[in-house]
């Protein structure tokens, strides 16, 4: 499923025009990007909770020419799903 066709289901199920749909799901990307940068924790009731985590440094491989290349520390963002939504999907 692509963007337009969540914004097309947002909009059939809140009542509102695609237009406000999609200004609406570009706000709600914006706000998680912008406190996932803070380092804070986003949780949505009923689906879950993003998180960034630290990754360690580490020696990873090139898999063409089989060298060691170094790939260093950084942050990965992390999604725990709700219980709800795990049994849901089972």
């Amino acid at each position: 499923m692509k963007k337009p066709d969540v914004v097309k289901q947002v909009a059939d199920c809140s009542g509102l025009t695609q237009t406000n749909a999609n200004v609406a799901i570009k706000a709600l990307v914006k706000v998680i990007q912008d406190n996932l940068k803070k380092g804070e924790i986003v949780s949505l009731s009923g689906l879950g909770s993003f998180r960034t985590k630290n990754r360690k440094a580490r020696q990873g491989r090139n898999p063409k020419t089989g060298t060691i290349v170094p790939v260093p520390a950084g942050k990965k963002v992390s999604f725990k799903p709700t219980t709800t939504l795990r049994k849901l999907i089972q």
